[in-house]
């Protein structure tokens, strides 16, 4: 067993656990370098599952990584989103793209602490025990049971339970409420929107964008009838952070990706990145 032979193996499944707890894209190569470096001096013969001690360590280093930035986020003008990755960009985000938990999952575990944010990923995505889980963030398994289960409740409380078909659902219902933005028709686009739905739109201070989350089918409808005059805009469809979206290209540079969440009443959450900096790694063929 070779140190970058397993590494390597395991780095796309490293990039989206760290990816998952800390919402950006170079945040989390950070955190994966950070990690070979204590990985190549580690006793291979100390370790038994591989999958599993590389899972704990990044996972550790990510909830480190969040620590220290929680004031920066504090701070970020407007609602923070987390980067959008594209599927096709690189081959190395492919575990990203597999888990299929989309953009509205990772705002929400955004949202948390970190404590939880890591215990939900540790747990409900990478499968990992609960006493591993209580070694990263360093309390007893039984606090560790807590911690996931009040994550749970809070994404169920955001999102809703995720279905079977979720991402076929989200799929149509982004592809239905863009026809129908198209048309121009408010009251149309309005009855595809989840009467308490809220819009996110992530501009960083840089760009024009709404600072506060928009409530309501009415401001919603309003605001993407307001966009849909915007010229020269191409509208390409793409799988971002693993879930059905779109991007809006400019003389072929991406300028604002969308995510949409669907539920049972209609569109119950969208995602609009504007901030070019979590925009400049989108290349679309």
């Amino acid at each position: 067993m070779d140190h970058g032979d397993v590494f390597t193996a395991h780095r796309p499944t490293m990039l989206a656990a760290a990816f998952h707890i800390t919402g950006s894209r170079y945040d989390a190569e950070d955190v994966v370098q950070d990690a070979w470096e204590t990985w190549s001096r580690v006793d291979l013969e100390t370790v038994r599952v591989p999958h599993a001690f590389l899972s704990v360590m990044v996972s550790r280093l990510a909830l480190n990584a969040v620590r220290a930035q929680r004031r920066r986020r504090e701070n970020y003008p407007g609602p923070w989103l987390p980067d959008p990755v594209v599927e096709g960009d690189s081959p190395e985000w492919e575990v990203l793209h597999r888990d299929g938990l989309g953009q509205a999952l990772d705002f929400v575990l955004s949202t948390l602490t970190p404590e939880q944010a890591a215990a939900y990923v540790l747990r409900k995505v990478l499968d990992v025990d609960y006493p591993s889980v209580a070694e990263v963030l360093e309390t007893t398994p039984a606090a560790a049971r807590q911690l996931v289960s009040r994550a749970q409740r809070a994404v169920t409380s955001a999102i809703g339970d995720s279905l079977p078909d979720q991402g076929n659902r989200d799929a149509e219902a982004l592809a239905t409420l863009a026809e129908a933005v198209l048309s121009g028709e408010i009251d149309k686009v309005a009855a595809l929107i989840a009467p308490d739905a809220v819009l996110y739109s992530d501009g960083g201070g840089k760009v024009l964008a709404a600072r506060k989350p928009l409530f309501g089918r009415d401001r919603i409808a309003q605001f993407l009838i307001g966009i849909s005059t915007m010229e020269e805009v191409t509208i390409v469809p793409a799988i971002i952070n693993g879930g059905p979206g779109a991007v809006f290209l400019q003389d072929g540079k991406a300028t604002t990706t969308v995510t949409v969440r669907a539920g049972d009443a209609g569109v119950s959450t969208l995602c609009f990145v504007r901030n070019p900096d979590k925009l400049t790694e989108i290349t679309l063929a």
